[in-house]
């Protein structure tokens, strides 16, 4: 019996001791693996392309080179931007470029909008390139930070020669090992907030984690039983097989502690911000509460019956596009325009929802227009804040 009790107590006394070389040899292997330019195999540089390119203020297209503005618009500013898919600002610091065609002593400027603040579009003068485009350490700019949504260049002045962006990418920064086990720390216990397809779906861990918890409890149970193993070879006997499955068992519960504690969160987040509150007051306090409220103001000023409303928006299959669309149901919205709507697009008695920023179209009081490039709408304003425009298309004089 005491030789039982012995050989359990080893038993106990092996499987800690695995654990924590299991962890000890996780953590090494990941911090090599990154540290010898595995970053780039699992966060991709960001390379903004071809036709994923829009063009937000001028006129120009596509072609076999890059994206091509041949006109500023009449304001003069020369502008495309690209999704740049919620990219962490501190983990993609490294910007490159080329742009051919820019004059000499031209000022070019990297534009772009996050997560946190989509209706803010931030800029910084990007410095001098050479034939081969230029390139830029973000990491001391204070506004480079969050999830990046939309990024773009930009440039004012008339145009010369045609405008070409043949290259805009944003690539890891090679980072030290103390920033990998921050980053490590902030996997594991960043919270994961409420989202379009939280209902059916979670990650359980951000976009784009370097230690993503699933994974690193796979990794830490594999080398641990390897551990033990190593230490004690395995028997077929059941009692000599507990320890791997015990070791299993501790990998299942910390995930599941960590999703108990990511929905503890979420249920927190929600009482303080719904709970008592009427359904208006609940809509107000949701993450798009401001928006909310410009949507409802802008349907005071539309027809009780359903009528045709197109949305313009830099982002038209976006999150904003799409809710105005939602908000102002049963009107017949359209959110898929980035620029004013062809001549046999909008009809008199058509509305135009412009959310803003839209740097690409302008409206002119003293001609009743809305204006991009050489494309012009005879419009009615009917409402105009911060967060955008709302007009009736009417006859043209």
């Amino acid at each position: 019996m005491s030789e039982t009790r012995s050989w359990n107590g080893w038993q106990v006394s092996g499987v800690a001791l695995a654990a924590v070389g299991g962890a000890m040899v996780t953590l090494l292997i990941l911090l090599l693996f990154y540290q010898l330019d595995g970053l780039n195999g699992v966060a991709s540089p960001l390379r903004v392309s071809g036709g994923q390119w829009q063009i937000a203020a001028g006129q120009g297209g596509p072609t076999a080179t890059g994206l091509e503005i041949r006109q500023s618009d009449p304001r003069g500013w020369a502008a495309a931007q690209g999704s740049a898919r919620m990219v962490r600002a501190n983990l993609y610091r490294r910007l490159s470029w080329q742009v051919d065609g820019l004059a000499p002593g031209r000022e070019l400027r990297l534009i772009w909008t996050t997560q946190a603040e989509p209706r803010t579009v931030r800029e910084r003068v990007l410095p001098p390139a050479g034939p081969n485009g230029g390139a830029l350490d973000l990491s001391e700019e204070p506004n480079w930070q969050g999830r990046i949504a939309l990024i773009g260049l930009m440039t004012h002045g008339s145009l010369p020669q045609p405008l070409v962006i043949r290259r805009l990418e944003l690539q890891p920064a090679r980072l030290s090992s103390t920033e990998l086990l921050r980053r490590a720390v902030e996997d594991w216990t960043s919270f994961e907030d409420w989202s379009q397809r939280s209902i059916n779906y979670t990650s359980g861990a951000p976009r784009d984690a370097l230690f993503p918890p699933v994974l690193i409890v796979a990794l830490w149970v594999g080398f641990s039983a390897a551990c033990y193993a190593l230490f004690a070879p395995p028997r077929w006997r059941a009692e000599r097989r507990w320890p791997y499955a015990a070791l299993f068992l501790l990998g299942w519960l910390a995930l599941d502690g960590r999703w108990q504690w990511d929905l503890n969160q979420r249920l927190d987040q929600t009482r303080t911000h719904f709970a008592g509150k009427t359904e208006v007051e609940r809509r107000l306090a949701d993450l798009d509460g401001d928006f909310y409220r410009f949507l409802g103001e802008v349907r005071q000023r539309l027809p009780e019956s359903p009528v045709r409303l197109l949305i313009l928006s830099s982002d038209p299959g976006g999150f904003w596009a799409g809710r105005a669309r939602y908000h102002l149901l049963p009107h017949n919205g359209y959110a898929g325009l980035v620029q004013l709507p062809r001549p046999n697009q909008a009809h008199p008695g058509d509305y135009v929802l412009m959310l803003a920023p839209l740097p690409g179209v302008a409206y002119r009081a003293e001609q009743r227009i809305l204006e991009s490039g050489k494309q012009r709408l005879p419009v009615e304003p009917l409402y105009t804040v911060a967060a955008g425009m709302l007009f009736r298309v009417r006859e043209g004089e």
